[in-house]
């Protein structure tokens, strides 16, 4: 049993604990904004969506306070047991009336009509695992097979089973996440280099094998060749972002959500944001993310001890390369990937997964304050 010792409030990261908030609350907005012609219609309930998130927000809350009271300790002993329990689920998600298909893939567990995405969870599971891991193994660090290939065997079991779902785009951020995690542990840049040519390699591989990835690509690169199908919802993005100027249509008077913009909601809701918010808005929003990663590294650069160090850098790298991946999709910057919006697009499961993750983020925040005497690193 664990006793959570509770620091004041000053100790948290004020900033990150703002942004957070402004972040969460404007995506609530946003998604009402988005969502509710389309579910006057579907559901004959305008606040369905509405109302879902804001469960989802409260369950959140919860999680994060969790986040926040916990010793990270406890995280760091229990994660055998937590790995073996994502690692279950992901191979649940695959089975027939178990995993619930949605626009071919099967990503969903339904527990009485709870949805649950695995894959959400393993982004938290990989980010502790590969932390406790670079605290573990900073002697071999350097060496290849002794100290890179070994975790990479393990994320590459749980990242296969994410692909066969299949889920492109969170293997790729997930495998990012984690090369960027064990370069900032000590890795050699050369070893890293490579081994992002070697994902590359398998990227494009699974995209040329794949025609509905080619047809994806073909899109990001002329969307117009293709109007009325593989580049339609580029376009509608286009279109709400040009339509929305400096100052936007305003709040509630967007167009492209009018059946026009698929996925309005979820992936595409920053196109919507844009158009309602204009250029400014839009850059405002992109302002708030760009403080939250700042604090984020800030706090890892600031930790002392190597487990709670590396778990902050990878929460705030998986944050960030999750927002550049949704707005460089948005804004035609890269091919379409279905990973939304952190904070702001609709997402049970996913809206959890972050502030989960911003608690963990919180509580490492709380660590620098309580530390009296310098730790020393283990190498």
């Amino acid at each position: 049993m664990f006793k959570p010792s509770v620091p004041k409030l000053s100790q948290y990261d004020p900033f990150l604990m703002f942004v957070s908030m402004i972040l969460i609350l404007w995506g609530t907005v946003m998604i009402y904004s988005t969502s509710a012609v389309y579910a006057e219609l579907r559901f004959h309930n305008s606040y369905h969506f509405l109302q879902n998130q804001l469960i989802h927000v409260f369950i959140g809350c919860l999680g994060m306070i969790a986040a926040l009271l916990v010793p990270i300790s406890f995280w760091k002993k229990n994660l055998p047991w937590l790995m073996l329990l994502v690692l279950l689920m992901l191979i649940m998600v695959l089975i027939p009336g178990i995993g619930h298909e949605v626009k071919g893939g099967r990503r969903w567990i339904r527990l009485r009509g709870l949805g649950i995405q695995p894959s959400e969870l393993l982004k938290i599971t990989l980010i502790f695992y590969v932390a406790s891991y670079l605290e573990r193994k900073q002697e071999v660090l350097s060496l290849f097979l002794r100290g890179l290939t070994p975790n990479f065997l393990v994320t590459g079991v749980f990242l296969l089973l994410v692909l066969l779902q299949p889920d492109f785009g969170t293997v790729m951020l997930l495998s990012l996440t984690v090369l960027f995690m064990i370069y900032a542990g000590g890795a050699r840049k050369s070893h890293i280099l490579g081994s992002l040519f070697g994902v590359s390699l398998l990227g494009g591989i699974l995209i040329a094998t794949h025609s509905y990835r080619v047809k994806r690509l073909l899109a990001f690169l002329n969307p117009w060749e293709d109007p009325l199908d593989s580049g339609f919802q580029i376009i509608q993005s286009f279109i709400a972002l040009g339509t929305g100027g400096w100052f936007g249509r305003g709040l509630g008077e967007s167009r492209q959500k009018l059946f026009f913009l698929p996925d309005a909601h979820t992936d595409f809701i920053f196109a919507i944001l844009g158009e309602e918010f204009g250029f400014l808005g839009g850059c405002l929003l992109i302002l708030l993310f760009m403080v939250f990663i700042w604090r984020g590294y800030f706090i890892a650069w600031k930790t002392r001890e190597f487990f709670p160090k590396f778990l902050a850098f990878g929460a705030t790298t998986l944050i960030a390369l999750q927002t550049m991946f949704n707005l460089g999709v948005v804004t035609g910057l890269l091919p379409t990937k279905g990973l939304p919006l952190p904070f702001v697009s609709f997402g049970g499961t996913s809206l959890l997964s972050t502030m989960f993750t911003t608690g963990l983020l919180l509580n490492v925040s709380a660590m620098r304050h309580s530390d009296s005497k310098p730790v020393a690193n283990k190498t």
